[in-house]
């Protein structure tokens, strides 16, 4: 089921340099932004955890998951996915020409980041947290480790293979609730009586 025949339309007035003579067009409201209902999002058993592959496709998950194709719709709102360009994981190739084109120098450090530390056998910092070139671990009893032993560098194309690699985790709404998640779309979609509003589905545009 196409995502844009949910989509309702707006009614805009066409013209070059004169509205007088200007044409009025439905056009499809691609502004509408859809708010996952929290009775769907947050039941964690409606949803199964799923890892991208390289050569994945929307439509390809789609058609695995559901059957069909045309719930690819229903993957990219349920993860927030805006552009498959930006959003969407990138094969090998196309990530190490993108890191090329992004960066005169991919090896360059990025960022620094925190180093685990533990204290009496508990961890007291954890890895990965963000930090200056400075910084320095002060341990509880107040000594300073040096700045190797604080963070470590991480690269321009170390960065970028971690984001990519956390675009490859999304979530599947299970089949057996896509009947409901379809409803909610339908009921979200729908345009509330307002002085632009002429019936449900179509109101008029402020162009």
């Amino acid at each position: 089921m196409a995502y844009f025949d949910k989509v309702p339309n707006l009614l805009y007035l066409k013209y070059t340099s004169n509205p007088f003579d200007g044409q009025w067009i439905e056009i499809k409201n691609i502004f509408s932004r859809i708010k996952i209902a929290d009775d769907v999002k947050g039941n964690v058993t409606a949803f199964e955890d799923y890892f991208i592959e390289d050569g994945d496709r929307p439509d390809s998950i789609s058609f695995e998951m559901y059957d069909d194709p045309g719930y690819d719709w229903t993957i990219l709102l349920m993860n927030n996915i805006v552009s498959l360009h930006k959003d969407w994981p990138k094969a090998k190739a196309a990530l190490d020409a993108f890191v090329s084109y992004k960066y005169q120098n991919p090896e360059e450090v990025h960022h620094y980041e925190t180093l685990k530390q533990e204290h009496s056998g508990k961890t007291v910092l954890e890895a990965g947290i963000k930090v200056d070139e400075s910084y320095q671990y002060v341990t509880p009893a107040g000594l300073s480790l040096t700045k190797a032993q604080s963070r470590v560098s991480v690269s321009n194309y170390s960065y970028e293979i971690d984001l990519n690699e956390k675009r490859r985790e999304i979530v599947l709404l299970k089949p057996e609730f896509i009947p409901q998640f379809n409803q909610i779309v339908k009921d979200q979609m729908k345009y509330t009586p307002s002085t632009e509003f002429i019936r449900q589905g179509l109101k008029v545009s402020n162009n």
